[in-house]
């Protein structure tokens, strides 16, 4: 099978910013790819991003295409699949990643490495996954709203911390490990807080917590590798869940942070895990930190409902 069979008509979207200019250095790698080997350069288009959700708009109107392929960071896969799910099942098209960013948790969970959105010789043999999603019905200030996202939901100090990396990629350059590790040791040292919040699971009793986090996760990561699930499951229809609340003194609460880079930070009594399908979440107020795939939502309450199966997703031949 050809790269051309597998892509069919292909819109490339890219977020010319990400990794300071490199996304838009490797459109034009995958502009003369897709040239060499589908051998019609009608079979493919594309738009460069220049405003925030411009991604979502121009991924909304992708129908009559097979794939639609995000070049940049997740911020740039967000957008692009809550656009896709603006457009209904059947004519919904495949979802392709090519990873140029500062975390890539999303490209970590189709198992790409962080060459692959330069070499490109893996969509000649790709083959097609489908993947979960998670839909988010938000209350806030501004009124009602629904937003989507394919690894990661989290409020809290781990929220603060996806929502402080963006001033500190500009003000250091920092990028990946560094820029979260960076903007954790801040959160973790003046923002330390914990947030109270009130959680329903399913049809469970309502629970006050005293919580630092809450990642509602659809696959293993978040914050540039950090395992928060190890064993989350992109296709299983269930959202992982950890959260840590109770009077966590900020001396046990670094090193349980620190230790979630790789998934170790599960022994701690302060930490809890479970699965679910949905999940209610009632806040103190719209200053509490909510993020989705890094990017920030201003809420005073959320529900989270799992969707089955929502997107196809070209993943490498030899991924899980």
């Amino acid at each position: 099978m050809n790269t051309r069979t597998i892509l069919g008509k292909t819109l490339i979207i890219v977020n010319p910013t990400a990794q300071s200019g490199a996304a838009a250095t490797a459109a034009q790698q995958v502009q003369r790819f897709l040239s060499m080997y589908m051998h019609d350069d009608s079979a493919f288009d594309v738009v460069h991003t220049t405003h925030p959700r411009h991604a979502t708009q121009i991924a909304s109107q992708a129908t009559g295409y097979n794939t639609v392929l995000a070049l940049g960071g997740d911020g740039l896969v967000h957008e692009t699949a809550c656009g896709l799910m603006a457009i209904g099942s059947e004519a919904r098209p495949c979802l392709g990643v090519l990873p140029v960013g500062s975390g890539n948790d999303y490209a970590r969970t189709l198992d790409m490495d962080q060459t692959m959105g330069a070499d490109l010789s893996w969509l000649s043999h790709a083959r097609k996954r489908t993947m979960d999603v998670g839909r988010i019905d938000y209350v806030g200030e501004a009124g009602r709203g629904t937003d989507y996202f394919v690894q990661t939901f989290s409020c809290g100090l781990d929220a603060a911390i996806a929502i402080g990396t963006y001033e500190l990629r500009k003000s250091t350059g920092l990028s990946g490990d560094a820029l979260y590790l960076a903007s954790g040791l801040n959160v973790f040292g003046i923002g330390y807080r914990r947030f109270p919040l009130r959680v329903k699971f399913e049809d469970e009793a309502w629970q006050e917590l005293e919580s630092i986090i809450m990642a509602i996760q659809i696959g293993p990561t978040y914050g540039s590798g950090f395992r928060i699930c190890p064993d989350a499951d992109p296709s299983d229809g269930l959202f992982d869940i950890c959260y840590a609340h109770g009077k966590i003194p900020r001396a046990i609460a670094l090193p349980v942070f620190l230790r979630a880079k790789n998934g170790r930070h599960l022994s701690s009594r302060y930490v809890h895990g479970r699965r679910a399908q949905s999940v209610r979440l009632l806040f103190d107020g719209e200053d509490y930190p909510l993020q989705a795939d890094g990017e920030q939502i201003r809420a005073r309450s959320a529900t989270i409902t799992m969707v089955p199966s929502a997107l196809t997703v070209l993943a490498p031949a030899m991924s899980r």
